[in-house]
Formats: C-alpha cells, structure tokens, sequence
C-alpha cells in the first residue's frame, strides 16, 4: 500500500509497531535476546504491555519483527487458478504465507541479530510450522470441496502429506537461502530450490 493511501489510523498502527520493534531490538542488541522482557520492551517504547500484546504475540516476535502468519483470498486463488504443477504451486503458497509472517522490510535486521544470537532462529521454525498448518487446511479445503482433482489424484491422505511435507521443506530451504543471502525476495531462490530438489529425487532413485 502506499503511503499516500494510509489512513491516519494505519499510520498510527505502523508507528507504534515499529516503536516496539524497536525497542525490543535495541533491547536484545544491548543485553541480549534474554534480557528483553516484555515490560521492559513496552516501558522503552512508551506502551503498555497490553498494547505490546496487540502487536506481537511473543517477546521473540518483537525483536525479530515478525507476524502471524495467514492466508490472503487473493493467493488462495492463485493457488486455485495457476496452472502449475502441484508441487511448484503448493510451495509458491507456502512462500506467500510465509511473507506475512517474516516481513522483507525487517530482514536485514533479522538475519544481523539471528547471527549473533541463533536461539533467535528457533522462533522462525515455529513460525514456520504455523505456515504449513495454514496451507495444509487450504489444500484440504481445495480437495475436501472436489475442486482440485490433481491434487485428490490419485487421492489418499498419504499422499497429500508427503507432497506437503515435501513443499514445506523446498520453501524452508529456498528461504535459508534467502536468509543467507543479500537478495531483497525469497521468491529469488524458489524454482531453483524445485528445480534442485527435483534434481535430488531424480539422481538418488
């Protein structure tokens, strides 16, 4: 959205995420990710803890700037309309959830303070998890309805599983990648990381 389309109420919103972004992360630079509890995070960007909990679930997600995860209606229908195969579509939606939840504005800052303090990655993984949790239930509901035949072929919920499992893993390792590197957007590393692991599964038959 662009700045001009902001509402002084989003504007505020923004501001006072930021604020205890912030806060939180010039806490954990200075004392460690340990110190960084969230009354101290809240009294440093002059907020209440309730307001802290409006805005971040975790004192982990507030250093790393990260979100809930979710789901748009506009890419539930690019995963419904794209005429992919399953397995580049299903990891293109893991990528797009993903994104709501480890925002690129905030991740050069993420990947410098995750470096110094790798505890700070197990917060990600969980993340992450909740991603697969959120595009599991949009597959599910795609075949549950009938409307996605190449994903209910040739359909048994094993299958379903591995072709998730397998899409999660292609899109945690494109966004290591990603993480590793100075590229401005995960999806940068996507049909090369498919492409790879295509490459594995073919090689080691």
């Amino acid at each position: 959205m662009h700045e001009s389309t902001i509402s002084q109420r989003e504007r505020n919103r923004l501001d006072t995420w930021n604020a205890v972004h912030e806060a939180a992360q010039a806490i954990a630079w200075e004392e460690g990710p340990q110190e960084a509890a969230v009354e101290a995070i809240a009294a440093r960007a002059g907020v209440s803890r309730r307001t802290f909990f409006n805005y971040f679930p975790t004192k982990e997600d507030a250093i790393l700037g990260t979100r809930t995860p979710e789901v748009s209606e506009g890419d539930i229908e690019r995963f419904r309309t794209s005429d992919e195969d399953e397995l580049t579509r299903v990891v293109h939606l893991f990528v797009a959830v993903v994104r709501t939840a480890i925002p690129e504005a905030t991740s050069p800052q993420r990947r410098r303070i995750i470096g110094e303090h790798p505890s700070l990655q197990r917060r990600v993984l969980r993340l992450l998890s909740e991603v697969e949790r959120i595009v599991a239930e949009v597959i599910q509901a795609r075949v549950e309805d009938g409307d996605d035949v190449a994903l209910a072929a040739p359909g048994d919920g094993a299958r379903l599983e591995a072709l998730l499992m397998l899409s999660g893993v292609i899109a945690k390792y494109a966004f290591h990648r990603y993480q590793e590197s100075s590229a401005e957007d995960p999806r940068e590393f996507l049909d090369e990381s498919i492409a790879m692991f295509r490459e594995v599964v073919d090689t080691t038959r």
